[in-house]
């Protein structure tokens, strides 16, 4: 209810080859450190490293003349959702010298057994290779520097071994067709998605402002991200719950500028949603209250309680509310 859910899928194409991975915070460290925003289009294309080729024939390196793709988990709906099509594009391109790959990484919500097993379920809708990636290394050499935070995200690598293309595997097809063909324009397509991608490195530089607990920084990168908003109230609310979540333990005290931009944030949450979603009024309840306004903050608890329809949910605002109250 509180952060943006993330999830993210590469294809690479000629080589090409997918993948969608888990939250980057759910992540392991990392033995040597990828700097996010490393790779772009244009890049030639990192070399997998898998620990386990789940279903087909192991693809040890991308060969010339040839097109791979995808990263996946078994927890994400979009990737659930997108097997299908991906199955129809490998028959569709089989002698085309395309090999769609779906490499799946370990987070605490997937592991090889649940893989194995859904691979056996599926069958043919999951009619390609599979792979289980090695720790977060593939995952981290293509959608941690990409800075790719949301999936499902796809990587097409040409004929070259070069990444022609990063982006959703729901729309790939074009520049699939464009790129097997050898008729695309691959400088355009950087200069396409670096701008795209700002909005990510956005969120990345937040992120770890928020992890640093630098009061500084976080106000810094804050209106930055916010730029980028628009009427996306999830990137508001992802902002203004970060500063003010309990768990967090940031010092508002002593920054008043952070309750600031937390309000502000919030504010444009709400209205974005018509002042209307209890997750975003939780938000924004809590806010006031950090800002000392209890009054203010149990008004709008009790409102987003209403609005609730579900018990688990409704559960966890009232706790929020009995809090307020008490300190009231």
């Amino acid at each position: 209810m509180k952060s943006i859910a993330r999830l993210a899928a590469i294809a690479l194409v000629a080589g090409l080859a997918v993948a969608v991975h888990a939250e980057p915070d759910a992540a392991p460290a990392q033995t040597v450190a990828i700097e996010p925003g490393s790779l772009t289009v244009g890049n030639p294309a990192p070399a997998l490293n898998i620990a386990k080729w789940v279903k087909n024939s192991p693809v040890n390196s991308f060969q010339k003349g040839k097109v791979y793709v995808e990263f996946w988990a078994t927890w994400c709906g979009p990737c659930v959702k997108s097997m299908p099509h991906l199955s129809s594009l490998q028959k569709e391109y089989a002698d085309k010298g395309v090999t769609i790959i779906g490499v799946t990484s370990e987070d605490p919500r997937n592991n090889l057994e649940g893989v194995e097993k859904m691979v056996a379920a599926k069958g043919d809708p999951m009619g390609y290779t599979v792979a289980w990636d090695s720790g977060r290394s593939t995952s981290d050499s293509y959608m941690t520097a990409a800075a790719q935070s949301g999936i499902p995200t796809a990587f097409i690598v040409d004929q070259n071994g070069v990444i022609a293309w990063i982006g959703s595997p729901f729309v790939m097809d074009e520049p699939l067709e464009k790129i097997v063909a050898g008729k695309w324009d691959i400088d355009a397509a950087r200069s396409a998605f670096e701008a795209d991608r700002a909005s990510d490195m956005a969120q990345i530089t937040f992120s770890r402002a928020l992890k640093s607990k630098d009061a500084a920084k976080i106000i810094d990168a804050g209106p930055k991200l916010m730029a980028f908003a628009g009427q996306n109230p999830g990137i508001y609310n992802y902002i203004a719950w970060g500063i003010v979540d309990p768990g967090r333990k940031l010092d508002l005290k002593s920054n008043p500028k952070l309750v600031d931009l937390a309000l502000d944030a919030a504010q444009k949450a709400d209205n974005a949603t018509g002042n209307d979603d209890p997750g975003i009024l939780d938000t924004l309840a809590r806010v006031y209250f950090v800002k000392g306004d209890t009054k203010k903050a149990i008004e709008i608890q009790e409102k987003a309680i209403k609005l609730a329809d579900d018990e688990k949910m409704k559960a966890e605002l009232e706790g929020a509310l009995k809090e307020y109250k008490s300190a009231k």
